[in-house]
C-alpha cells in the first residue's frame, strides 16, 4: 500500500480545503458579516473533524469502506460505502463542471466547455492512476505556487491602498441570525465538511499517531486564511459588489494598479483556479476509486477509466450554469449533510456504545 508522510498530509489538507474557496465570497447572505459566518462554520467544522479523526483512530489502518463495515456491519456497511463512492464521483463531477463554466465565462470564452473539461479530467485520471503517493507529491509541488500567489495578491492589495476596513462595519448590524443562516448548512458543508474525504486517505499516512495533531493544526491554519481572504474581498469590493460578482477575487485582482505598469494580474487568479479545482477533482475522484476498490476487492486501476467516463458524462446532465448552481445550492446542500454529519455521528455513537459495553462487561467480569 502506498504511503505518505505527515508533512504531505498537512499540505494536502491545506491545498484541498483552499481549493477554489477564496475565489468566491461565501456567506455573502450575511453581507458585511460574511467573514463571521465563515469563522463560525470553521469552528463547527473543527468539531466535525475531531469526530472524523476519532472514528479513524479506532482502526488507524482502515479506510472509509472498512470503517463503515466495522460500525454498521458487513453488508450494510458495504452498501453505504458504495453509495458514498458514487457521491464522491458526483462531487468530483461538480468541480469538473465548475472548471468548464468558470473558464468559459471568465477566461477562455471561445473554447468549448467540453474541451476544457475533457482536458482537466484526462490529467486527473492520469494522476489517479498513478496513486496517492504520486498525487501528494504533485500537491507538494503546487503548494509553493499557491502560497506565493496568495501572498503576492494580499501584499499588492495593501500596497495599492485598496483595502478599506470600514466596509466590514457595522459588525452584526442585524444580529446573529443572518450569520447563523449563512454559515449553516452552506459554509459548513463547503468547504469544511469536505474533510470527511480524508477518511479515505488517513490510513495511508505513515505516522498514524500524528494524524490528529497534523489535521487539527492544518485545519486551524487554513480556516484562519479563508476567514481572512473572505474579509479582504469585502474590504475591497464592499458587500453589494461582492455579492453581485461571479468571481470576486478575479474582480479584486483586476483593480490592482501599481506605478502605472503593474496590472492585469488575471493570470494569477487563473492559475489558482485551475490548481484549486484540479486538486479537488483528483481528491474526490481518487476517493471514489479507492472506495469502490475496497468494497469489491478489485484492483483500483480497473475503476479509473469507468469512474472517469461516468464523471465526464454526468458533467453534461445540467443544461446550463444557472441550473448547475441551483442544483448545487438547493439540492446538493440538502443531501451532503447525510455523508458529512449524519453517518459520522452514527459511527461515533456506535463506537462509543461498543466501547462502553466492552468496558462494562470487563468491569462485571472483574467483580465476579
Amino acid at each position: 500500500m502506498q504511503q505518505f508522510g505527515k508533512n504531505q498530509l498537512a499540505i494536502l489538507i491545506i491545498v484541498f480545503l483552499i481549493g477554489s474557496t477564496p475565489l468566491f465570497e461565501l456567506g455573502i447572505e450575511a453581507k458585511q458579516d460574511a467573514w463571521l459566518a465563515m469563522a463560525m462554520a470553521a469552528v463547527v467544522g473543527l468539531l466535525l473533524t475531531i469526530i472524523y479523526v476519532t472514528i479513524q483512530m479506532r482502526s488507524p489502518k482502515s479506510d472509509i469502506a472498512e470503517l463503515y463495515k466495522i460500525h454498521f456491519g458487513k453488508y450494510i456497511g458495504a452498501a453505504i460505502a458504495l453509495i458514498h463512492a458514487v457521491w464522491f464521483s458526483y462531487e468530483s463531477m461538480r468541480n469538473v463542471r465548475d472548471v468548464g463554466e468558470l473558464t468559459s465565462m471568465a477566461l477562455l470564452s471561445t473554447t468549448p466547455k467540453w474541451v476544457i473539461m475533457l482536458l482537466i479530467l484526462f490529467v486527473a485520471a492520469y494522476t489517479v492512476n498513478k496513486g496517492i503517493e504520486v498525487f501528494v507529491r504533485v500537491v507538494q509541488l503546487l503548494f509553493p505556487i499557491v502560497f506565493i500567489s496568495y501572498t503576492v495578491i494580499i501584499l499588492l492589495l495593501f500596497f495599492g491602498g485598496l483595502v478599506n476596513v470600514k466596509e466590514l462595519m457595522p459588525i452584526m448590524e442585524n444580529g446573529p441570525i443572518p450569520i447563523v443562516k449563512a454559515a449553516f448548512p452552506d459554509l459548513l458543508s463547503f468547504p469544511f465538511g469536505q474533510m470527511v474525504v480524508l477518511l479515505v486517505f488517513w490510513n495511508h499516512v505513515k505516522e498514524k499517531k500524528l494524524i490528529g495533531k497534523v489535521t487539527y493544526l492544518s485545519l486551524t491554519g487554513v480556516s484562519i486564511f479563508l476567514v481572512f481572504m473572505n474579509a479582504i474581498i469585502l474590504c475591497v469590493l464592499g458587500k453589494e459588489l461582492a455579492g453581485l460578482t461571479a468571481l470576486p477575487l478575479l474582480h479584486v485582482v483586476q483593480l490592482i494598479r501599481l506605478a502605472n505598469f503593474l496590472e492585469r494580474l488575471d493570470i494569477i487568479v487563473t492559475l489558482l483556479l485551475f490548481i484549486g479545482l484540479f486538486v479537488k477533482i483528483v481528491t474526490l475522484y481518487m476517493a471514489s476509486v479507492f472506495t469502490l476498490s475496497a468494497v469489491t476487492r478489485i484492483s483500483q486501476r480497473y475503476f479509473v477509466l469507468p469512474v472517469g467516463v461516468i464523471i465526464y458524462a454526468a458533467s453534461f446532465l445540467e443544461p446550463n450554469n444557472t441550473y448547475h448552481i441551483w442544483i448545487g445550492l438547493d439540492i446538493t446542500l440538502k443531501i451532503v449533510p447525510f455523508f458529512q454529519i449524519v453517518l459520522p455521528l452514527l459511527m461515533f455513537a456506535i463506537g462509543v456504545r461498543k466501547r462502553y459495553r466492552v468496558s462494562g462487561n470487563g468491569a462485571k467480569g472483574q467483580e465476579a
